[in-house]
């Protein structure tokens, strides 16, 4: 295998994993963020910044692949121990982005709620 072709394949991978995961995750997110921001603009703002976060991290780390091996059996393990490591840089964006938004929801203020009146 080419390694150019590894390398757009690993990149690939790792997009459509931040790509699907994003698009997983954005009813709830963005559900959540309009509840503890309070208005749709800045939720949107939170939420994007949450999708940038969690494509562009394992991205950055995608980009940095420069296949050594040689042989094609080398080649595929190399690739998937590449892609393993853009996996798990998807996921520390994703905690990150749960332990904030954890934080903020503990915190944020709530509208007392009202006591039903007994009849």
């Amino acid at each position: 295998m080419n390694q150019i072709y590894s390398f757009l394949i690993e990149v690939a991978l790792t997009l459509l994993a931040a790509l699907m995961t994003v698009a997983y995750l954005r009813p709830f997110l963005r559900r959540i963020l309009i509840d503890l921001c309070g208005t749709e603009d800045r939720a949107q703002f939170w939420t994007s910044f949450s999708n940038i976060l969690l494509i562009g991290l394992p991205m950055l780390i995608s980009l940095s692949y420069r296949p050594e091996a040689k042989t094609t059996q080398e080649l595929f393990f190399e690739l998937s121990s590449r892609i393993s490591g853009n996996l798990v840089s998807l996921l520390v964006a994703l905690v990150g982005t749960g332990i904030v938004v954890a934080f903020f929801a503990l915190v944020a203020p709530r509208p007392a709620k009202e006591k039903a009146e007994a009849k």
